[in-house]
């Protein structure tokens, strides 16, 4: 079918070997006007594979931002044209009854830029970058949301499609998506107004003096640094233990909703109410977080709590993280709020360097943590905690930790907390 004719406002620039044209497209016209990038490949199966999946969870996700979102907002998709004839139609003879000087320092070479872009209707135009957000567009519209005479901005290249030009358009193709690098969690941590976990994070070290650095490192890196001696976590940890709590609260196995769709004012207390009453929890049921948490000296606490010694299993952030996934699955077998399944495991051992953690999670020759032992540590607290796991997994792997047989259970059922 052919569509009509469309006459789009634009910028006509070049880089490198590429003539581009900077166009607004209202998304109705995107919708019908616009594919997804099979064309660049003459293979079915891989046309298929270029797709990756876009009618997925991820256009479903855009969808939703676009319809729940009043501050909504895309950077340019970059489309491909060939076939057609579309048309540059050149704006000149600028002229200002007011700022005539202005024209004199406007280069000759922009006059030649601004324009509007004729499109014929029998183009065949397809995304190279952006091809998700051109499926969430698709399917916000298919399904009624009011949003056909937005504006959204597209840079249009030509293709042709021989061999040379198919080559041409998948180097394009490639560049783009491989050089694009995903938003890294500290400036989502530090920006984002639609993370609920972020907003509630910044909240936090801002605002609460529990939480204030030094208390909260914040840092880039997920893990606490050797040399810190102050901090009970970081903030790119805080936040992943928000999102487990968060999670848990709305009943949510993903956290799609709570990254990308800013709840009411309301809501936002609601989430921060969660997790001033999860910390709260654990520094009634925990002393030593409750000393730094309260200290106007946290260094003083923490150095007895993080060292070379191994210390407290909640002064790391990866115990952290263990015990508050234990916690959540408390609260879930007993049907209980957070914080009472705080107060219901506030017997767990918690030394790194003894039993259950000690060549576990606690390397005790190398004086660091091990990584890899995580989820047996996780294992061992829900067995403590009376919650179902797979005893001779358990066992077994609890062995290979102690390099040899044991008599696991006798271990550790001395530690069982029902």
């Amino acid at each position: 079918m052919k569509l009509q004719p469309l006459a789009l406002p634009a910028l006509r620039g070049t880089i490198g070997d590429w003539i581009y044209y900077s166009c607004l497209m209202p998304l109705s016209e995107l919708a019908i006007r616009v594919r997804y990038a099979e064309e660049i490949h003459p293979n079915k199966a891989l046309s298929e594979l270029i797709q990756r999946s876009l009618e997925g969870p991820r256009a479903r996700h855009i969808a939703g931002y676009l319809r729940s979102t009043q501050e909504r907002f895309f950077n340019s998709l970059v489309l491909a044209t060939y076939g057609g004839s579309p048309d540059w139609l050149e704006v000149g003879n600028f002229r200002s009854g007011t700022k005539a000087d202005v024209l004199k320092v406007i280069p000759e070479a922009s006059r030649d830029a601004l324009g509007f872009l004729s499109l014929s209707g029998s183009e065949r135009i397809f995304a190279i970058d952006g091809q998700h957000r051109l499926a969430g567009i698709k399917k916000a519209l298919e399904e009624g949301a009011d949003l056909g005479d937005e504006q959204v901005p597209v840079i249009l290249v030509g293709h042709k499609k021989d061999v040379a030009g198919m080559q041409r358009t998948r180097r394009l193709f490639t560049t783009l998506n491989k050089t694009a690098v995903p938003v890294r969690k500290r400036d989502i941590i530090a920006l984002d107004e639609d993370d609920v976990m972020a907003i509630v994070v910044r909240r936090l070290v801002e605002t609460n003096p529990s939480f204030r650095d030094p208390k909260i490192a914040v840092i880039g890196s997920q893990n606490i640094p050797v040399g810190n001696r102050v901090a009970l976590t970081t903030i790119s940890s805080l936040y992943d233990i928000l999102k487990l709590l968060f999670m848990f609260s709305v009943g949510q196995r993903t956290d799609r909703g709570l990254r990308f769709n800013r709840p009411s004012d309301d809501r936002l207390d609601y989430f921060y109410e969660v997790a001033t009453s999860y910390f709260d929890a654990l520094a009634d049921a925990f002393k030593p977080v409750g000393e730094l948490l309260t200290s106007k000296d946290p260094g003083s606490v923490t150095e007895m709590h993080r060292g070379p010694h191994g210390g407290h299993l909640l002064f790391r952030p990866i115990g952290l993280e263990i015990v508050t996934r234990v916690v959540i699955e408390v609260a879930r077998s007993k049907g209980t709020d957070l914080p009472s399944a705080v107060k219901s495991v506030e017997r767990i051992p918690t030394d790194l360097a003894m039993v259950p953690f000690r060549n576990v999670i606690w390397d005790p020759d190398r004086q660091t943590i091990n990584v890899a032992g995580k989820a047996l540590a996780r294992d061992i607290l829900k067995y403590i905690c009376g919650l179902a796991v797979d005893q001779a997994e358990l066992v077994r792997q609890y062995e290979l930790t102690q390099g040899g047989s044991k008599d696991v259970l006798k271990i550790l059922d001395p530690l069982r907390l029902v």
